[in-house]
């Protein structure tokens, strides 16, 4: 199974006010966080390889995902920086850990 890419470094400005502590990522659906559902599913489809490109508030992620362990999954981390990168940068950041073929998906 291919690796799979998640961007979830933006600002989520459409979210505010939730937005304004928390990334996106981090925002509860019916009680479970969105990263948690999409890092399950993931799992659940058979992927095990996981690259979350971070960005706006990514320490938070990091903190809750980890390593992905607790997903069944490896999970690495491929952040933006100081400055947010957009979809085409932050792919650019993370291609040393996705290898030549790859899923994208937005978190």
């Amino acid at each position: 199974m291919f690796t799979v890419a998640i961007l979830a470094g933006g600002l989520a400005t459409r979210l505010h006010p939730i937005t304004e502590t928390i990334p996106k990522a981090l925002v509860a659906v019916s009680g479970q966080l969105f990263i948690n559902r999409q890092l399950a599913y993931l799992r659940d489809q058979g992927v095990s390889r996981v690259v979350l490109c971070v960005g706006y508030l990514g320490n938070m992620i990091e903190e809750v995902v980890g390593s992905g362990e607790q997903f069944g999954l490896s999970v690495s981390y491929a952040p933006d920086g100081p400055t947010l990168l957009g979809t085409g940068g932050a792919l650019k950041q993370a291609l040393p850990l996705l290898g030549d073929d790859f899923f994208v998906l937005y978190g």
